[in-house]
């Protein structure tokens, strides 16, 4: 975000306008109007930045720099990757909630943009696996995407759990077992795949409850 941005002003703003679209900014955001402690800290960062915008575009000479780099291919190429960032974590998080709230479909689409952004972040990689594998026939994409989020990320146990999951929704209990084993060797205390062991483990053990009392009916 460029300094004529983080003041709401145009390129070529006069100094009278860059002054008076500061001063109305540190009325709205100056630290001190915050009586809650984490939001006058996230105040004060922006707070900051207005400052520093402020200060480097009302001095002639570091204005005339500032500006030079503006036109520069690695501030372009930074901004752009900012934007990219920016919505790829929006679309991540649109895709979570509606993860949760069940509806996989709408779920998949936001997390195949964030995909489409990063292709190489394993988080989202990860959750798109998840999305897919509730749905009809996906569940091969499904295991490729999450595979692929353990692949970049062997150490993160979360990654291992949603491949377990995957598998476990897929019916094959002994991989989904190994993914869940997997994820506690790398974080014993990892509480999904402790939960995740424990329903298996009841599962298993009401399976052949009910294969014991067939059989002691006689079949």
């Amino acid at each position: 975000m460029s300094y004529y941005t983080i003041l709401g002003v145009d390129k070529n703003a006069t100094m009278d306008e860059i002054r008076k679209a500061y001063l109305s900014l540190a009325k709205k955001y100056h630290p001190d109007k915050f009586t809650d402690k984490e939001e006058a800290e996230k105040m004060n960062d922006k707070f900051s930045m207005i400052v520093k915008a402020y200060r480097t575009l009302l001095d002639d000479t570091k204005r005339a720099e500032y500006d030079k780099t503006l036109t520069s291919v690695s501030f372009k190429e930074k901004l752009e990757q900012s934007t990219k960032r920016l919505q790829a974590k929006m679309a991540f998080k649109n895709g979570l909630e509606y993860y949760k709230k069940g509806d996989f479909w709408r779920s998949e689409k936001y997390f195949r943009s964030a995909v489409a952004f990063f292709p190489d972040r394993a988080l989202y990689n990860s959750y798109l696996g998840l999305s897919l594998v509730h749905q009809k026939g996906m569940g091969d994409e499904a295991l490729k995407y999450c595979q692929e989020a353990v692949e970049k990320e062997l150490y993160n146990s979360h990654f291992h759990v949603n491949l377990g999951i995957v598998y476990r929704i897929l019916g094959d209990t002994k991989n989904a077992i190994k993914c869940f084993e997997e994820a506690l060797s790398w974080n014993k205390n990892d509480s999904r795949a402790l939960k995740e062991l424990q329903k298996m483990k009841v599962k298993e053990r009401m399976k052949r409850g009910l294969f014991s009392r067939f059989f002691n009916k006689g079949g």
